[in-house]
Formats: C-alpha cells, sequence, structure tokens
C-alpha cells in the first residue's frame, strides 16, 4: 500500500479526531495519506485512482457514499463504525490500532459485493443514470397515496402492486430498507436482485428473489408525486409512465475484512441481536 486515503464526516468530532488517530498510525509506515471530507465526494472521485485503500470514519451511509465514488477504480475501503448498527463497518474505534497492524502484515482479506446500475427514462430520454450498493426504490412521495407500479423481468410482466413503493435490492441492502420492509436477508455471496413490495395492498405482498443476470424495469402506472431513491441518497421525482432500468453492474464494492468465511452470519447474530439457541444433543 503507497497511499491511502483517510474519510471523515466534518460534522462529527469523534470522527475527525479518530481520523487524525489513524493518520498518526499510518505515516511511521511510509505510506502517502490522502484525507478528505464526506461531503465533497467529489474530492474523492478525483483521487479514487490513486489510492490503494480508503478508511471511513462513519456509519454505514458514509461507507456507501464513498464506494460509489471508488467502485469504479477498485479502491477497497476499510470501515470504522460510528453508527447505530454498521452492517458495512469493520472496526470498532477500540480495535482501530489492530486493524492497521493487520492491514500491515497482510492478515486481511478483500470481499466482493455486487452494485446495481439504474437508469431512470422518460419515453426515449434518460433523466439520470447511478449506481447503488443497497438498493433502488420507487416509492410514493409526501402525499400518503399509494403507488402502482408495473414490474417486468427480461420484459416479461411479473406483477403489478398497489403499495407504498417497490424496493429492489442487492444482497448487501438485503440487512437496510429490504429488512424493514419484511424482505429476506440474503447472504452477499449470492449474485441476486431482490423485489420487495413496501405495505402492499390486496395484492402480492411478499418479496421476490431473482438471478443477477435478468434486467429488471419499474414503470410508474399510478400516483402522483412518485419519487425515486437510489441508496437513500439520491433522490429524483418520477411521472406516470416513466422507466427505471436495472440491471447489475459492471463495478463491484470492494471491503477489507479480518473474519473468516463465516463472518457474515455471526455479525447479522450480534447486530441483530438474534438469540443464538443450538438444538440440545439427543440423549
Amino acid at each position: 500500500m503507497n497511499r491511502i486515503g483517510v474519510l471523515y464526516h466534518p460534522q462529527r468530532e469523534e470522527s475527525a479526531r479518530l481520523a487524525g488517530e489513524v493518520v498518526d498510525l499510518l505515516r511511521p509506515r511510509g505510506v502517502e495519506i490522502w484525507q478528505g471530507r464526506v461531503d465533497d465526494e467529489e474530492a474523492l472521485r478525483q483521487v479514487a485512482s490513486t489510492l490503494d485503500l480508503l478508511i471511513t470514519f462513519g456509519g454505514d451511509g458514509t461507507i456507501v457514499r464513498a464506494q460509489r465514488a471508488v467502485s469504479g477504480c477498485g479502491v477497497p475501503i476499510l470501515g470504522v463504525n460510528l453508527g447505530r448498527l454498521g452492517f458495512l463497518a469493520e472496526v470498532e474505534p477500540s480495535r482501530l490500532e489492530q486493524a492497521v497492524d493487520s492491514l500491515f502484515t497482510g492478515r486481511y482479506s478483500i470481499e466482493e459485493r455486487m452494485m446495481l446500475r439504474m437508469e431512470l427514462c422518460r419515453g426515449e430520454k434518460v433523466l439520470l443514470q447511478a449506481e447503488a450498493i443497497n438498493d433502488v426504490v420507487l416509492a410514493r412521495g409526501a402525499a400518503a397515496r399509494t403507488v402502482r407500479v408495473s414490474v417486468e423481468v427480461d420484459a416479461h410482466h411479473v406483477m403489478t402492486p398497489t403499495a407504498d413503493g417497490v424496493i429492489v435490492s442487492t444482497p448487501t441492502g438485503s440487512t437496510a430498507y429490504c429488512l424493514a420492509a419484511g424482505g429476506p436477508i440474503v447472504a452477499p455471496d449470492v449474485p441476486c436482485l431482490t423485489i420487495t413490495p413496501v405495505a402492499a395492498h390486496l395484492g402480492i405482498a411478499r418479496a421476490l428473489v431473482i438471478p443477477a443476470r435478468r434486467r429488471l424495469v419499474l414503470r410508474l402506472v399510478k400516483g402522483e408525486g412518485a419519487m425515486l431513491t437510489v441508496d437513500g441518497q439520491i433522490d429524483a421525482p418520477v411521472e406516470l409512465e416513466d422507466r427505471i432500468c436495472i440491471t447489475a453492474s459492471e463495478n463491484v464494492a470492494r471491503f477489507i475484512r479480518f473474519g473468516g468465511d463465516g463472518y457474515f452470519y455471526e455479525m447479522v447474530l450480534r447486530k441483530l441481536r438474534w438469540l443464538d439457541q443450538p438444538l440440545e444433543e439427543e440423549e
């Protein structure tokens, strides 16, 4: 590692302080350091191709924003958790020094996770292009009225739920909005898309999992003031008959991991505070 980026949240005192601490840990290692703010995404995009690693200090939102900026350059991220759950973060602040030692002694692996590529189209015009690591959501806006969304997979009609919205999520996003809406938790190494209606009225109210190689199209059939949201961070208004085309991205999100193959299952148990009760041995 020759150049490492450090990304901090300027409005969180703890984030800036810990960023300073990791810089002090890195400098004796002889690496070049770039420091940036999470709210300056353009600056991060400009230096992404020069970075060998990016360390972020914040919650999952900070990591999601950073991944969209660096995934095209294949930069792995080490997330230091300052949020509540931190499904994407790998390290708690108390283990920061240990994490740096592991980085420079090669005791880590790089995990790759799929991302989504989406286009918002109106007629023949593309209004918005973006990538997502968690999800793409078509849902009602400020008005408390349902929307009706046509869902097609490879040009085959699947469903047209009347609901608060429809979530299309990656395996990574299955522990985000998808989970809150009653969708399944999907292991990160399963290449798939999950389609989850939100508070569906009468019709289909179950999630549907499809292979990642499929092309998915959402079309707004009914509902004024509907909104498209990418990773909870990018918003765009949607009009009737607008189409949202979603495929697996050519880019992948890359994360530094210190655990073994079973880390994901252990993390889910710990973060969601599920009780681990193994079956008692038969007499």
